[in-house]
């Protein structure tokens, strides 16, 4: 047990410190710095290495782990004999170790609080407050001249030193759903308006539709926990507030906001250049098309069923894949992917409604709304499931759940 304690400590602080290094290895690799692997993938599978001694101990977690693993690499073992070729290998564990890294941390982050309650608990809200002040100190980086642009052309919107720029409106609507529940479960509600504000605004600034919209979304749904048609007074008087004062000033302000920067030229742009839905889905409808069409005449028998693999979907697809995750996990890892991806999510959803039930347990109602939340995201934007930075977060986020108190944690 003592040597689980010290991986455990080895591990929250290499999560402390992951957006830091996600920062530095953004700057490397803008700057040209090419390596083998990079930094952050490397500090990552670090991540991965501890968490994978402590499944040593707990043989349950190992054999799903593995089942997961050996799932998703079967298109890729299929493409070795087909190709007779493994040059692509070590790019696929790459790619799956995205895909998995979400549901190892889960795990990980899930005994671990039932092994330290309280104390882990306390550790990972220090983690989420610690990586919002990193991540939206990047993104305020753009306004003393720091930091890379969302999109280069036009200096659009802002990123901070972080490379993977379509992948932070989903970290922060993440990290600042775990405060704004704590927040509001304290009853510090003008500390809740005002990390709204902030994060509304950091939204403002990436100048990512996903990121203004899910966060205006976030912060006014999060008080209803999950859909009641039970509402107390404090409820409607807070739902009354916003919709009649907050949401119509943030929207004004929003868009006032927007207005007298280069994205709304770049709004305007694309808006009058496609129609409804390609602008909503920002061209993924017609990459859908074109990914169906290479499925259909491209793949083979098994390929229909267990996919490519990832680096030979993007190889047919001339790297343009369709930035949804239910369906580059489809193209990617057939069925096979697809169920098991599914059967994850419904998992967490039946998890967080069977522990809601229980008001010992806090994080439930969050975590079921998160869910549903952030697979409507992924699935008209993508990016989440398959995020790099997000993954550990995603991880901590659905592990709350199984929190259960036996005290008021102090904030």
């Amino acid at each position: 047990m003592l040597k689980l304690k010290y991986i455990d400590r080895i591990i929250i602080f290499l999560m402390f410190w992951l957006l830091p290094v996600d920062m530095l290895n953004g700057f490397l690799l803008k700057n040209g710095v090419s390596l083998p692997i990079s930094i952050g993938q490397l500090y990552k599978t670090g991540i991965l290495f501890f968490i994978f001694f402590i499944f040593i101990f707990r043989w349950r977690l190992l054999l799903v782990s593995l089942f997961f693993l050996t799932a998703l690499l079967l298109p890729t073992i299929y493409q070795i004999f087909k190709q007779n070729s493994a040059s692509f290998l070590l790019l696929d564990l790459i790619k799956i170790s995205k895909y998995l890294m979400p549901l190892f941390c889960f795990m990980y982050i899930v005994d671990y609080i039932k092994r330290e309650k309280a104390t882990a608990i306390k550790k990972l809200r220090k983690v989420v407050l610690f990586s919002y002040i990193v991540l939206v100190f990047n993104i305020f980086l753009k306004y003393v001249g720091l930091g890379y642009p969302m999109y280069e052309f036009g200096n659009i919107g802002s990123k901070g030193f972080f490379f993977a720029g379509n992948e932070i409106s989903v970290l922060l609507i993440i990290l600042s759903a775990v405060l704004a529940f704590n927040l509001w479960n304290q009853n510090k509600k003008k500390y809740y308006f005002v990390l709204w504000a902030v994060t509304l605004f950091a939204g403002l600034t990436v100048s990512s539709k996903t990121g203004v919209v899910g966060i205006m979304l976030l912060f006014l749904l999060i008080p209803l926990k999950r859909p009641s048609l039970r509402l107390d007074l404090k409820k409607m008087i807070f739902i009354l507030f916003s919709l009649g004062v907050v949401v119509p000033l943030a929207i004004f302000g929003s868009w006032r906001f927007i207005q007298g920067t280069t994205f709304y030229i770049r709004l305007v742009y694309f808006s009058e250049k496609f129609d409804f839905w390609t602008f909503i889905l920002s061209n993924r409808n017609v990459f859908l098309e074109d990914a169906w069409h290479n499925y259909v005449r491209q793949y083979d028998f098994v390929e229909k069923l267990i996919g490519v693999g990832n680096y030979n979907y993007e190889l047919i697809s001339n790297e343009k894949v369709v930035e949804m995750d239910i369906a580059d996990i489809f193209f990617g890892y057939g069925f096979v992917g697809l169920v098991l991806f599914l059967a994850v999510l419904v998992f967490l959803c039946f998890q967080a409604l069977r522990f809601s039930k229980n008001t010992s347990r806090p994080y439930s109602n969050l975590v079921f709304f998160m869910v549903v939340f952030l697979f409507a995201i992924s699935t008209l934007a993508g990016h989440v499931f398959s995020s790099g930075m997000a993954a550990a977060f995603v991880g901590i986020l659905f592990g709350l759940m199984y929190y259960k108190e036996s005290e008021p944690l102090k904030s």
